[in-house]
């Protein structure tokens, strides 16, 4: 296992709860073995193992729940 930390800006969260949303469907995600999302930062880092998924994967589950990631 190859296990890559990234950050992620994330936009479009407008609350904590918005945060614990997207953490919450990023560690259930097959492949991700960490997500730490925070509001006051518009940000998370997101722990996975790169021979599962990888980075766009990650944006698409983000996109999905209606917010926008980018790798920084």
């Amino acid at each position: 296992m190859a296990t890559v930390k990234k950050e992620f800006q994330i936009d479009g969260m407008h609350c904590g709860s918005c945060a614990i949303g997207i953490q919450m469907v990023l560690t259930a995600t097959d492949g991700v073995t960490g997500a730490n999302i925070s509001y006051e930062a518009k940000s998370g880092e997101v722990e996975f193992d790169d021979t599962k998924i990888n980075t766009e994967s990650i944006e698409k589950a983000v996109s999905e729940l209606g917010y926008k990631a980018t790798p920084k």
